[in-house]
């Protein structure tokens, strides 16, 4: 049941923010009474933590299989702008963006973990543009966690903005410009 509450709270934090859930939402989302959901989860922060841990346990593997791959660089950038895309089409957005949005009401713990969360990934990307630089495929100024940062941030934001303009085909589009304006040919 656990993680029955998880995907309903996932998917309502994807659509909504953290602070637009309540726990009467969850118990109507999984068929089961409010007092239940405290069962498994004492508190919001306490859902707002596990859904940071399944992040990092759903998506890392996700972006491991990209980084570690024998592609291009280009081509675990655009690897990895597809996982996003795929989010954005089964209509999950990154759930880091998600629950960042409502960074203020989370615990200094909470805070921490979504932002090891968030280190974690942009340093797996760092490595894609470290390969491009060595390997000459990638051209961009500064270092390449700094780099990797501006493109995790691309990514997220162009899922905000082609979810309000309901174009999903944008994304993809907009990812390769980003992806052939880096790319040394």
């Amino acid at each position: 049941m656990k993680e029955k509450i998880l995907d309903a709270a996932e998917k309502m934090v994807q659509d909504r923010g953290l602070n637009a859930v309540s726990f009467q939402d969850l118990a109507n989302a999984v068929g089961l009474r409010k007092a239940s959901i405290f069962h498994h989860f004492p508190n919001k922060e306490a859902v707002a933590r596990a859904l940071i841990e399944r992040c990092s346990s759903k998506h890392g593997p996700e972006y491991a299989a990209v980084v570690e791959s024998n592609a291009s660089a280009p081509e675990k950038l655009s690897g990895l702008a597809a996982i996003f895309e795929k989010g954005l089409k089964n209509q999950r957005p990154c759930l880091l963006a998600a629950l960042g949005s409502g960074v203020n009401t989370l615990s200094e713990v909470a805070v921490q973990e979504l932002g090891e969360t968030a280190r974690c990934a942009v340093s797996r990307f760092a490595l894609v543009f470290q390969q491009g630089r060595d390997e000459g495929t990638l051209q961009f100024s500064g270092e390449p966690i700094d780099a990797a940062t501006g493109f995790f941030a691309m990514l997220q934001g162009l899922q905000v903005l082609v979810r309000a303009s309901g174009d999903v085909s944008a994304f993809s589009s907009a990812a390769n410009a980003y992806v052939d304006s880096i790319s040394v040919a």
